[in-house]
């Protein structure tokens, strides 16, 4: 029965990912110059203190973004508990996963064009779901943002702080999610099937022994059971017999995910823009 269980959750993740291989549109999508730059040379630390912002994070321009002519997509990173730090000399734990990881090491593709903000949760516990709101405020203002494609994509501990923004905010600031190894039973307690008014690709591993895999599983079904409103796309891939690093996978598409064009066939019309 759980082999069953597998395949079907693996079949719903590809048919999340062939969405985006039958197009999508791209008139409001900035125009990336080809250049040879290091993605690394786009990446700079903003420490606490240094913006506005109520964290320190880390900033990933887009090629051409300092032409000021265009708006661009907006990917948040919320990294997990042991990347918590003091958003200052503690930032560059930052840098030990997901997109942040990727760029710093020059593996980032150069022609996505998100601006890519990766804040530090400061003292112990999760990031909150007030401070991915107000630091999503926050980025709308600073940054030539799209208010329309904002995403939000976080691991570990970082995917239990999506989820729970998630349950609280729905679709008012964002256009689309990719929580990994994360816990959305709060979340759907919460906000029930409203859940399903935000895109959702899900992943977890189904060994995973620190968050176990029931925390994707449950509140997907559940959101996939909702008639009133229907979800949008909502689907999951579990990995079998991977544990609790499901994330470097995704974010390197080595899995064969391709989780940045699949959040990329979202906008969100009905987001709050920052006045």
């Amino acid at each position: 029965m759980l082999r069953f269980v597998l395949i079907c959750l693996l079949m719903m993740g590809f048919q999340a990912q062939a969405i985006f291989l039958s197009g999508f549109e791209a008139s409001d999508l900035p125009v990336i110059p080809d250049t040879q730059e290091n993605p690394s040379d786009r990446q700079v630390a903003r420490p606490l203190g240094s913006t506005n912002a109520g964290q320190g994070y880390y900033e990933y321009l887009p090629p051409g973004y300092d032409q000021g002519t265009q708006e661009y997509p907006l990917l948040i990173f919320i990294h997990g508990l042991g990347e918590n730090g003091n958003g200052d000399s503690e930032l560059s734990r930052v840098l030990r996963n997901g997109p942040p990881k990727l760029i710093n090491n020059n593996s980032w593709d150069n022609a996505r064009p998100f601006v890519v903000l990766s804040p530090q949760r400061g003292g112990n516990g999760c990031t909150s779901s007030n401070q991915i709101r107000d630091f999503i405020d926050f980025a709308l203002v600073e940054y030539d943002i799209n208010p329309s494609r904002v995403y939000l994509t976080g691991l570990s501990c970082g995917a239990i702080g999506s989820w729970n923004y998630l349950g609280n905010n729905t679709n008012a600031q964002i256009a689309a999610v990719v929580p990994i190894a994360g816990i959305g039973n709060g979340a759907f307690n919460n906000a029930g099937c409203d859940l399903g008014l935000v895109p959702i690709w899900a992943f977890h591993g189904d060994s995973d022994p620190t968050v176990g895999v029931g925390g994707t599983i449950n509140p997907i079904n559940n959101i996939l059971a909702c008639t009133n409103p229907s979800p949008a796309d909502v689907s999951m891939v579990i990995y079998p017999g991977v544990g609790h690093d499901s994330w470097s996978r995704t974010y390197d598409l080595s899995a064969g995910h391709d989780i940045y064009n699949w959040l990329l066939n979202y906008r969100n019309a009905d987001a709050v823009a920052v006045p």
